[in-house]
């Protein structure tokens, strides 16, 4: 399997009624942390046991509006004013997103979604213009946990792009809009029923 790309991340706070895209996609990059343990008898390793503790996503995206901000981070927006207090409390929720894949020349998409994470905020870097542009990106650091069932991460193999939102929005209760109706229906003859 080879992966290229990344899509489509959304969070949903638990308890939350709905979730929220965070952006566009630009990375997010995985570390498990395990607890692991190793028993020596007979002077040989008799035993070893290596158990998730928890997991970090390093997520870059390409922005986050302010009321995206306020579902991730549990900072406070008021009209455009935008408020980071040291007792903030970012919720748990489900995190998910997608990635574009390849298996013997065939194309799929792999559906993550983490049941329980938690944001904080990452760092922000600007810089002035030179003779070249960079780009900045909106860094998130989310920390991975394992939910009630021991469960903290779903991975689903998906047919198409189309699947793979339609898997987040399933996961992360996103509201789709609804396709815009013709104003006006095209007006032209009747055809004659056939028969």
């Amino acid at each position: 399997m080879a992966k290229f790309g990344a899509r489509y991340p959304a969070f949903k706070p638990s308890g939350a009624e709905k979730g929220v895209v965070i952006g566009k996609l630009v990375a997010a990059n995985l570390t498990v942390n395990l607890a692991s343990g190793e028993l020596y008898a007979d002077d040989i390793l008799a035993e070893q046991l290596s158990q998730f503790a928890s997991g970090n996503v390093a997520m870059e995206t390409d922005d986050m509006v302010d009321e995206v901000a306020s579902v991730v981070y549990g900072c406070k927006v008021v009209d455009k004013t935008v408020t980071y207090n040291i007792n903030d409390v970012a919720p748990r929720g489900g995190l998910a997103y997608y990635v574009p894949l390849r298996r013997s020349g065939t194309p799929g998409y792999k559906g993550i979604y983490y049941p329980q994470a938690s944001a904080s905020l990452g760092n922000d870097n600007t810089q002035t213009r030179g003779s070249s542009i960079t780009f900045q990106t909106t860094n998130t650091a989310f920390t991975i946990f394992a939910d009630e069932k021991g469960d903290w991460r779903e991975t689903e193999t998906l047919e198409s792009a189309d699947d793979a939102i339609a898997w987040i929005n399933g996961k992360c209760d996103i509201e789709t809009p609804e396709p815009p109706q013709p104003q006006n229906p095209p007006e032209g003859p009747e055809e004659p029923p056939e028969g």
